[in-house]
């Protein structure tokens, strides 16, 4: 069986050419769609070295005449910092409260793996005990009392917002 190349090397595990050249031409597009919008933003002159409707100054003395203030701006970026900063928290704690994303522990036959199906929450009554408990079935028909809860995690572009508004809730307060 003939190994797969690019550019001379062996490609890594799981990745044929077919993947690799569409992550390649993915990463291409997208890079080419931020340069065409940057592009635009700049012949706007909403970086300051071309005449245009977006040219700094002339955005400040537009706002400044609807009366949005320095500490307006301040308020908008750290409400923006704070969902930045909040938003998988609050999705994580609705998703626990409604019982989403939450997969089986069951071992398998080999003990080294669990089914990590998902599962559904049902109300049960105690054998013993009789008080109502809740039970866990995953799709495969495994019944158990306890589940695994998967949070959301920020990624690099939730903390990139986020700390992009910092510097801006820094700036502006540095600024008043």
């Amino acid at each position: 069986m003939k190994k797969e190349r690019y550019f001379g090397q062996a490609l890594p595990p799981g990745l044929n050419n077919r993947n690799y050249i569409q992550k390649r031409l993915s990463n291409f597009s997208l890079t080419m769609i931020v340069m065409g919008i940057s592009f635009i933003l700049y012949y706007l002159g909403l970086f300051g070295n071309v005449e245009g409707p977006l040219q700094p100054g002339q955005l400040g003395e537009k706002l400044a005449a609807m009366g949005v203030s320095r500490i307006h701006v301040l308020l908008f970026f750290i409400t923006v910092l704070a969902i930045t900063i909040a938003w998988n928290w609050i999705y994580n704690l609705v998703s626990l409260l409604t019982g989403a994303r939450l997969t089986c522990t069951k071992k398998m036959d080999n003990g080294n793996t669990v089914c990590g199906a998902s599962v559904t929450r049902e109300k049960v009554a105690h054998n013993k005990t009789g008080i109502a408990v809740t039970r866990y079935v995953c799709s495969h028909g495994h019944e158990r009392f306890e589940a695994t809860f998967n949070p959301v995690k920020k990624g690099t572009l939730g903390h990139t917002v986020w700390v992009i508004s910092l510097l801006f809730c820094i700036m502006a307060f540095c600024l008043t």
